[in-house]
């Protein structure tokens, strides 16, 4: 399949590179020694409208769908995978609330989180669980007519900004769980200090505590006892989203390869004369043109399979298996294209390494994915080809 862009996608590229290149690089620096993504970074993602870019018009989106939101992404992770990163976090909530919303929790909560007036988050993952419902110890007791959940949360992004939260608690006495939108720093509920990482700095994520915090029969999200069908829903397109950021990351590490190769001399010449150092190059390059390729195609089929989740799921789990575990490989190769330099802040290409050190386990670890994506082949006629 070859993928020619059209006028809007290409005004989308333009515009985020623009965005990236302009705003975004001078402040790379300043988010890596601060260790703190600006407001005002995030305030213009939100204005330039990245944050709604799938979403219809109505809540405030642009509705340009999930290729248009994967270019956005992948040309603001080749400068900053973190700020990708972190604009990727703020499609979740919103994507849950879409897909298994009410009209009126729509109404409520996607045009605040749209216009970036409001950083949402999701909450499943537990000390003891990334995926599996059954091990939930974040339970939720019906009081009433009110839901009070208690428990710990784990590796929670975006959870010290103001805005909504999913969470996913377990049902008491079942081994159903059920999904709840609750407003950050509600009664109950309070966040730990960030975990030290070793790289995407400025993206924290956070321990959320929630003691004893009470919702109405209103935030109930999806129906009841359905948390992990809308898990599986809200996160089979986060995986697209993530897939890339790893993507833009290869590039900018790719980029960032190539000058330093056609920079440095010996005995007058570029390295780039040497054939060890051209085959480097060429691995580097069909490694992330792959990666490109198999993230535009994946994300062309979400926006045109509207009536099987299951085949997406699976396609997008596929991609995220592929291209986690071959954006850390072939950065590693950058960095090593770079010699001794490539372990030195100067030349930057560092950076992408400590964030890509991360990505098989982001949103999923690749093993899983592939387990996911493997199923659905054997299990169905159609084999995602």
């Amino acid at each position: 399949m070859y993928f020619e862009l059209n006028e809007v996608q290409q005004t989308i590229r333009e515009t985020a590179r623009d965005f990236a290149q302009n705003y975004l690089l001078p402040r790379v620096d300043e988010i890596e020694t601060a260790n703190l993504f600006p407001q005002d970074l995030i305030n213009m993602m939100a204005e330039m409208g990245f944050i709604g870019l799938s979403y219809p018009e109505k809540y405030g989106g642009l509705d340009l769908g999930y290729l248009c939101e994967a270019i956005a992404i992948e040309e603001i992770a080749k400068v900053s995978p973190s700020a990708a990163k972190m604009l990727t976090v703020c499609y979740l909530p919103l994507d849950a609330i879409h897909l298994f919303g009410t009209e009126a929790q729509k109404q409520k909560y996607l045009p605040k989180g749209i216009s970036g007036r409001n950083v949402g988050s999701l909450a499943f993952t537990e000390a003891g669980t990334g995926s599996d419902p059954k091990q939930l110890t974040t339970v939720a007791k019906k009081v009433g007519d009110r839901y009070v959940i208690n428990g710990v949360k784990r590796f929670i992004s975006n959870a010290a900004h103001e805005g909504a939260i999913v969470i996913v608690a377990r049902d008491e006495g079942a081994d159903t769980c059920t999904a709840y939108i609750v407003p950050k720093f509600c009664k109950g509920y309070s966040i730990s200090t960030p975990w030290d990482k070793v790289g995407l700095h400025g993206s924290h994520v956070y321990d959320v505590f929630l003691d004893d915090v009470e919702v109405g029969e209103e935030a109930v999200l999806g129906n009841y006892g359905n948390g992990f069908n809308l898990l599986i829903g809200t996160t089979t397109y986060g995986k697209l989203a993530f897939s890339a950021v790893f993507t833009g990351a290869m590039e900018g590490a790719y980029d960032l390869t190539v000058k330093y190769i056609n920079e440095k001399m010996h005995r007058g010449k570029s390295i780039g004369k040497f054939p060890t150092v051209q085959y480097k190059v060429a691995q580097i390059a069909s490694n992330t043109m792959s990666a490109q390729m198999m993230l535009y195609k994946a994300a062309a089929e979400a926006d045109t399979i509207k009536d099987d989740l299951r085949k997406v799921q699976a396609i997008a789990a596929l991609v995220k298996g592929y291209i986690a575990d071959l954006a850390t490989s072939t950065i590693t190769m950058c960095v090593n294209a770079h010699a001794s330099y490539g372990v030195t802040a100067e030349y930057q290409v560092e950076r992408f390494m400590r964030d890509a050190i991360i990505f098989p386990n982001i949103e999923g670890s690749a093993d899983v994915q592939r387990l996911i994506a493997g199923g659905y082949i054997l299990r169905n006629s159609d084999n995602l080809l």
